[in-house]
């Protein structure tokens, strides 16, 4: 797919660079003609993952550069969505977002990490059981008097609220959530408040049993400090690529 693209950008012009640093994108192309982005571009292989997305960009404007995403042609839709005004955002309405979530679990001062209980739903066809106990918890902002609070439900039902975006520091604040866990002498435990209420072999195990970790939304201010770059989507179907501004 990668190659596709890079054979491409060359024939328009473009002078490819295939860094050996792993830190770097798979390859920067400067110059050409024929692709709506200015200036050295970050050609970025990626499968629609929206923490893949935001990481991508905050990388490439860090480094002044636009940034051209490379899709499958299965793909290109899901990806136009995420990129979509409001950036990296799963809904918006009237101001307030929806976030999607990010593989980081939101860790509490003692250490432990948050919880909330909510069964385990079966997963959807091609579905990870990571990604579908995920679709029982929902971050999305409610109105507030200054700035929006931050809200936590699960199945539909607000069970942890904080005061903002903002208060999602790290380590995070403990006496909102239900439940936490820990890992202690090799078994994971879940307390609410300071009494035990399950052990279990691994967080397979919490699930099952009706215990969630709690994921860190994903907040596109977070991520974009050095702001917005300019992007792209290079779509791969067969022989063919086509190119469009996001």
């Amino acid at each position: 797919m990668l190659d596709s693209v890079l054979t491409d950008l060359r024939a328009r012009g473009y002078e490819v660079d295939r860094p050996a640093d792993a830190g770097e994108p798979p390859a920067l192309a400067t110059g050409g003609d024929g692709v709506p982005l200015d200036g050295p571009v970050a050609v970025e292989p990626v499968a629609g993952d929206p923490t893949e997305l935001v990481e991508r960009a905050a990388h490439a404007a860090r480094h002044d550069r636009a940034t051209l995403y490379v899709v499958e042609a299965n793909d290109a839709a899901g990806v136009r969505e995420m990129l979509a005004e409001p950036r990296f955002v799963a809904a918006e309405r009237d101001g307030l977002r929806t976030f999607y979530h990010v593989p980081d679990r939101i860790r509490l001062p003692d250490g432990s990490y948050a919880a909330v209980k909510a069964a385990q739903p079966t997963p959807r066809r091609g579905e990870l059981a990571r990604e579908s106990a995920d679709r029982v918890l929902t971050w999305r902002e409610e109105p507030a008097t200054e700035s929006p609070t931050l809200v936590l439900e699960v199945n539909r039902r607000p069970t942890a609220t904080l005061d903002s975006v903002d208060a999602l520091t790290c380590p995070g604040p403990g006496a909102v959530f239900p439940y936490r866990y820990a890992r202690r002498e090799g078994s994971f435990r879940v307390f609410d408040a300071d009494r035990e209420v399950g052990r279990f072999g691994g967080v397979a195990a919490m699930r099952t049993s009706g215990y969630q970790p709690v994921p860190m939304p994903l907040v596109p201010e977070h991520h974009l400090r050095w702001g917005t770059p300019a992007m792209g989507v290079a779509v791969v179907d067969g022989d063919s690529v086509t190119y469009d501004a996001v």
